[in-house]
């Protein structure tokens, strides 16, 4: 399920484990850029941010190398970097404070009455509902018949959770620079306080882990190793070669099972080695080209012109109420033009509204998340 849940440790501490991340151009605002990463899947009214954690987002200018690859640079990278106070019993909110740049910063509190607005950035924190949708059940068990077991329609394992969410909105000329590239990257993250700072959860594009790097006995590599929680560990915009070789493996094997899906072959091994998407998705951030306005559809759009030699139309990043299980399952199934895979949820119950902090209020009284129908199946 996107991203909740997404290994072990995550599940055993939800205060560290990132659901998903959006990255976006405001609608209707020229310039500003949006990034949302939520946390804390299933969370009940009261629930609160971790005094013990960093929770980081890193924005990186892009390039498309000749490989058709998108990646980011890095050691360019702004990061913003959130930390939070005990909740303050006599009302009930947490403190927070924002720092990105090389000194700036910004002081807020938890809850609508705490956003605080300004010209450079915007920032929210606080429970929401939960935008993501899906049929986890019947994902789960397409991986485990090797059939698509999509019904239409389906039953939206989501519905009414809350999550925690921080939300931010920035003016890209003042926080990226009038000269930036075009293309940025982004990621989400949630750390240790601390120096040394230990990576809890990393997070990029929708289902990198719970799908495509799901133990499915098709890697006969590493045929039995859950890598979730070592693809965590890693900075994202810097994975080291031996971990990348593993993901390599997963991602090969994995793709071409669900290749296979439909008795089709959409994607050949053009190399005779490694499926063509593998490459792309080992760089796990939303790319989104700032140049382009906002539009509620385009996820995967700038990978897919740069594959493809034909340029991309839309600003891609990931808006809030865009279909991105459909889209994926569509790509790795039957590729960029291949027939359309529905898993017969297609929105939230409440779906995300285009003013800030743009989720809807949270669900006072949500139901229990059944973790069972989340985790890999092999778990």
């Amino acid at each position: 399920m996107s991203d909740h849940l997404s290994s072990l440790r995550a599940v055993q501490d939800p205060v560290i484990d990132l659901t998903d991340l959006y990255f976006f151009p405001v609608p209707d605002v020229p310039g500003r850029l949006a990034v949302v990463l939520n946390l804390f899947p299933g969370a009940q009214p009261g629930a609160a941010f971790s005094d013990a954690v960093l929770y980081r987002m890193r924005l990186a200018p892009a390039d498309i190398g000749p490989d058709a690859v998108v990646r980011a640079r890095g050691e360019d990278a702004v990061a913003f970097d959130l930390t939070f106070t005990d909740i303050d019993p006599d009302v009930g909110d947490q403190g927070g404070v924002l720092s990105y740049g090389t000194d700036r910063t910004v002081t807020f509190r938890t809850g609508e009455n705490g956003v605080v607005r300004g010209s450079e950035v915007t920032v929210f924190a606080g429970l929401r509902r939960d935008p993501f949708f899906m049929d986890v059940k019947s994902e789960v068990r397409t991986r485990a018949t090797r059939r698509l077991a999509f019904t239409a329609p389906g039953v939206d394992a989501v519905a009414g959770q809350n999550v925690l969410s921080i939300v931010l909105e920035l003016d890209a000329d003042a926080v990226l620079g009038t000269d930036r590239s075009a293309l940025w990257a982004a990621t989400g993250e949630s750390l240790s306080r601390g120096t040394p700072a230990a990576r809890f959860e990393r997070i990029g594009r929708p289902e990198a882990k719970n799908v495509l790097l799901s133990v499915n006995g098709n890697d006969t590599v590493n045929a039995t190793v859950d890598l979730r929680d070592l693809y965590n560990l890693d900075d994202p915009f810097d994975v080291p070669p031996a971990s990348m070789a593993a993901y390599r493996a997963r991602l090969d094997a994995n793709l071409a099972m669900f290749d296979q899906l439909d008795d089709a072959i959409a994607w050949p091994f053009s190399d005779g080695q490694h499926h063509p998407l593998t490459e792309t998705l080992l760089h796990d951030h939303l790319v989104l080209d700032t140049t382009k306005p906002s539009g509620e559809h385009g996820y995967l759009d700038v990978e897919r012109g740069a594959l493809t030699g034909q340029a991309h139309k839309t600003c891609g990043g990931r808006w809030l109420n865009e279909d991105v299980i459909d889209i994926l399952y569509s790509v790795i199934v039957g590729g960029w033009h291949g027939r359309p895979v529905h898993d017969g949820v297609d929105a939230a119950v409440i779906p995300a509204t285009r003013t800030f902090p743009y989720l809807a209020e949270a669900n006072p009284n949500p139901p229990a998340l059944e973790a069972g129908a989340i985790l890999d199946p092999s778990d």
